[in-house]
């Protein structure tokens, strides 16, 4: 019983992000992400809370947290316009919360992915302090 819970679990943590009607958001290798920013291909976003940020985070990362996308959605709508072409790729801890935000980017026609902060770490990239 208690692998298939695991698989189940894990199955929910990788799978796309997907809401009723909302854009497929797929989720990104860290790797991946590391070559797509540093080619200027991509731009990395953290979306966890300001508190959060003293763990430190993905060192090429923007931030705009999910609480300000959810409350705000005039600014989150400015803060992707001025991000470079490319793909967005937005991180919380583990996924969940950077594949609701990257689902509102995709819908309003941003090329997206999301993935885990721990996933990042887990694969040895760099980190920096909080902005």
């Amino acid at each position: 019983m208690r692998g298939a819970v695991s698989f189940v679990v894990m199955s929910l943590l990788v799978a796309p992000h997907v809401a009723a009607g909302a854009p497929k958001v797929d989720r990104i290798m860290p790797k991946v992400a590391a070559a797509l920013v540093e080619k200027g291909a991509a731009t990395l976003v953290d979306v966890r809370e300001a508190e959060e940020l003293s763990s430190g985070m993905a060192r090429p990362a923007k931030w705009f947290s999910f609480s300000k996308t959810m409350n705000d959605p005039a600014a989150f709508k400015d803060f992707l316009a001025k991000l470079p072409r490319g793909k967005v790729i937005f991180y919380c801890v583990a996924g969940a919360r950077a594949g609701k935000v990257a689902e509102q980017a995709a819908a309003l026609g941003y090329a997206v992915a999301s993935m885990g902060l721990s996933e990042w770490r887990a694969a040895g990239l760099p980190t920096r302090e909080k902005p």
